[in-house]
């Protein structure tokens, strides 16, 4: 059996103008505080460290920091930066021509959004329940 096309002459052609796509509107987000936000400049920020980074240091897990957000950390200094949506601390320091921070877990280049924070200037003592990790 022999198919036939009969509907070819029938069919309209496509118009030329097409209407312009109809634009949705932006979504709002629901408010949240940002985390700089919640950081002024002047005042000083308690942070509590949850590893072994810094023990190096002196300063094992369960160590409370206070920066100073009043001053930019110098090389040397150990500073708090916020890089994406994470504070990390370390040692300020330059590696390849790049700032870096540097822990007893190694470096870690910071990027171009990193921002510094502040300056530790105040460390308290540990937790009294953190476990300490007793080295032979």
């Amino acid at each position: 059996m022999r198919s036939v096309r009969g509907g070819a002459e029938a069919q309209e052609c496509l118009p030329l103008d097409l209407p312009p796509p109809v634009a949705s509107a932006p979504r709002e987000r629901p408010a949240r505080q940002r985390p700089e936000a919640l950081i002024a400049d002047g005042e000083d920020v308690r942070i509590r460290l949850r590893n072994d980074a810094l023990a190096s240091h002196g300063w094992p897990a369960g160590t409370e920091l206070l920066v100073s957000t009043d001053r930019r950390p110098r090389r040397g200094e150990v500073a708090l930066v916020r890089e994406g949506g994470r504070l990390r601390i370390g040692v300020l320091e330059v590696r390849f021509g790049r700032s870096a921070l540097r822990t007893d877990q190694g470096a870690v280049l910071l990027g171009p959004s990193a921002r510094m924070v502040g300056v530790v200037t105040v460390a308290g003592a540990p937790l009294a329940g953190m476990p300490v990790r007793s080295v032979p």
